[in-house]
């Protein structure tokens, strides 16, 4: 949305780590303005070019609709350039912000919401012969529930098989895969409401550093673009980080954690952070203002990392104020029975 909207997106992944979950990563894109229909091929030799119904050279789809209403969208050309046989699936998927601003989408398999669920492909899989091409023809089904706004979902569009390409990096080995995003931008008549908040902060220490996250969410009915703004953190009146946010694109009903890095921290446990940051958007501001406490478990992960060594590693001090509490009861409480059975014995000796 905004910057990209039809985006060349890489899956990759590190055997080494066990993990089977795939990260997409933007790779290539071809912008909003006089972005040309056709797509150049991916690393598996699958084309893939949007023809939209509203407006011809659009790279995404655009369609403005009524509830309850059906529109189409437009079609998706399948090319297979190569001489052997291709197979390729494509699914609706949400349409996201990234963390530092940008529109992007779900991955393939994830479970579709919102207006993802709008989408009606004719097809969700096929199998292209060598030199051969199929068009999948894209549509829109509104519900009658479906409120005024401003909508993001996507299309998913992947070969199988695919020989993926391994990238040596940093010790590791990473096996990376394509596959394509094309985006579906759906307008509803009626009233508009943007509205971006702030929710709040939090830090954590990563190998490279300490990192901040922003939380910020659209909670308002437009994709707004332009969206900019400035961060400041200080500690005990020093300023830590002070940078802008880079002008971007925030899509609707969706929240990011913005990261600021401060790499040259290593803060002992218990320091506090405050933080202050405004983010402009057409229609408004939004403004946070609190703090965040360099806390033991961003410590531990602090001296894991070779940092200083966490602080308060041993028992709280309020554990350590229970167990004095305890033994001075315990204390008083022999006191007293002893005082008690010593008045006894007198009586007892006494004529």
């Amino acid at each position: 949305m905004g910057e990209r909207m039809t985006l060349l997106l890489r899956r990759r992944r590190a055997p080494a780590s066990g993990h089977r979950a795939l990260v997409a990563l933007v790779v290539a894109a071809s912008g909003l303005y006089a972005a040309p229909p056709a797509l150049s091929a991916s690393p598996s030799g699958l084309v893939v070019m949007p023809h939209t119904s509203s407006q011809p050279g659009l790279s995404y789809f655009k369609v403005s609709a009524r509830p309850g209403s059906a529109a189409q969208a437009g079609t998706i050309e399948l090319r297979n350039p190569t001489a052997k046989r291709m197979r390729v699936v494509l699914a609706p998927v949400d349409g996201e912000t990234l963390g530092t601003l940008g529109s992007s989408y779900a991955p393939p398999g994830s479970r579709p919401h919102r207006s993802a669920l709008w989408l009606h492909l004719a097809r969700r899989a096929a199998t292209l012969m060598p030199s051969s091409s199929l068009v999948v023809p894209v549509s829109v089904l509104v519900p009658r529930s479906a409120q005024p706004g401003d909508y993001l979902s996507g299309v998913s569009v992947e070969a199988l098989d695919q020989r993926s390409q391994t990238l040596k990096r940093g010790g590791a080995s990473i096996a990376s895969v394509s596959r394509y995003a094309i985006g579906a931008e759906v307008s509803l008549p009626g009233p508009r409401h943007p509205v971006i908040r702030f929710t709040g902060a939090t830090l954590r220490r990563e190998p490279s550093g300490l990192t901040f996250a922003l939380k910020a969410r659209n909670s308002g009915n437009v994709i707004l673009r332009g969206v900019h703004g400035h961060v400041r953190i200080t500690r005990a009146g020093r300023t830590v980080v002070s940078q802008g946010i880079e002008p971007g694109t925030f899509v609707a009903h969706t929240r990011i954690a913005y990261p600021v890095n401060a790499y040259r921290e290593t803060p002992p446990q218990g320091t506090h952070y405050q933080i202050s940051a405004w983010m402009r958007y057409s229609g408004g501001i939004a403004r946070l203002n609190t703090t965040v406490v360099f806390g033991h478990r961003a410590a531990v992960a602090q001296q894991q990392y070779g940092g200083p060594r966490a602080g308060g590693g041993g028992t709280a001090w309020w554990k350590i104020a229970g167990v004095v509490a305890a033994i001075l009861y315990g204390l008083i409480t022999t006191i007293l029975l002893l005082r008690r059975r010593n008045r006894g014995s007198r009586k007892a000796i006494a004529p």
